[in-house]
């Protein structure tokens, strides 16, 4: 299992980069604009923190998986957002401002909903309840951890970036382009280095577990345009929910994995094939929308 905290700090800091440079096209106007029409954050929060873990449990009982694997797809289910998301809804051309609240909600969320989804769903499922019985620790979560890396890695550079943007917005607009081409670099590296690293473990796993990983982002995916529909959002903001709920912080996951369960192999293996495979999956997101034109009435007013 390819798991290294030094490489996680690091790709904690090249995604700050990315959210300065996305941060300079955001206004406060657009955060307003959401904080009066809040349908699309209440609809995504649901989706993610309420409906999904629970549509997980649902499956983990109909299908018979090792229970270590259904405790996997509990926990990813249950994690919040990643600042990803955010890159790959600004590629996407979606709602960078909504898939940034949204993902600073979740993570708050996170701090209760986590470890309190985790619990119920899994002493909800009777093979994987004895299994976390038998063989793992109760989950805690670093409520620290997360407030920093929040705080650091999303709201630091959100900041910032903004500042530069409504303060300098002629500067922001010459830096901009040479951001949005190390955004589309470090992604491109992301992906092809997230597969090289994991490539033994993916091509070990191209069975049940990868299609279950792979059935489970889809869901994930479905589940996000439909809260959408449901919302009645459409085009750029609809792309921010299906992203935002579709890419789940598997790093946390991995990280809880490591620290609290003792590295347990088919969790740390869902959790990791889950890092892998949604940016795949949001990469191809990403390209199916990139030059997909919106209308007027979805477009999201930027200075670009």
């Amino acid at each position: 299992m390819n798991y290294d905290a030094n490489q996680q700090l690091l790709l904690g800091l090249v995604l700050a980069v990315m959210i300065f440079g996305v941060s300079l096209e955001l206004r406060v106007q657009q955060f307003m604009a959401i904080a009066k029409q809040p349908q699309p954050i209440l609809a995504g929060m649901l989706g993610q923190c309420l409906i999904l873990p629970w549509a997980t449990l649902l499956v983990t009982l109909l299908v018979d998986l090792h229970p270590g694997l259904e405790l996997g797809l509990l926990l990813v289910a249950c994690c919040p957002g990643g600042n990803m998301s955010n890159i790959m809804t600004h590629l996407a051309r979606g709602n960078t401002a909504l898939s940034m609240s949204m993902t600073a909600m979740s993570s708050l969320l996170a701090l209760v909903l986590l470890p309190l989804n985790f619990a119920l769903t899994s002493a909800q499922n009777p093979e994987a309840a004895a299994y976390l019985a038998e063989r793992l620790q109760a989950l805690h979560v670093d409520q620290t951890s997360i407030m920093l890396n929040l705080l650091l890695l999303l709201g630091l550079p959100l900041v910032l970036g903004m500042l530069v943007g409504n303060a300098a917005p002629q500067f922001a607009e010459r830096i901009m382009p040479w951001f949005k081409r190390f955004s589309l670099l470090a992604f491109a590296l992301l992906v092809i280095g997230g597969v090289l690293a994991n490539w033994q473990m993916l091509s070990a796993n191209l069975g049940l577990v990868f299609l279950v990983v792979v059935l489970h982002n889809a869901s994930a995916i479905g589940l996000g345009w439909l809260m959408a529909k449901l919302a009645r959002q459409r085009g750029a903001n609809l792309r921010a929910m299906v992203i935002e709920i579709s890419m789940h912080n598997s790093g946390l996951a991995l990280g809880l994995i490591f620290a609290q369960f003792g590295g347990e192999l088919h969790m740390a293996l869902v959790a990791a094939l889950w890092g892998t495979w949604h940016l795949i999956s949001g990469l191809l997101l990403v390209l199916f929308w990139r030059n997909k034109a919106l209308l007027a009435q979805e477009e999201v007013p930027c200075v670009s």
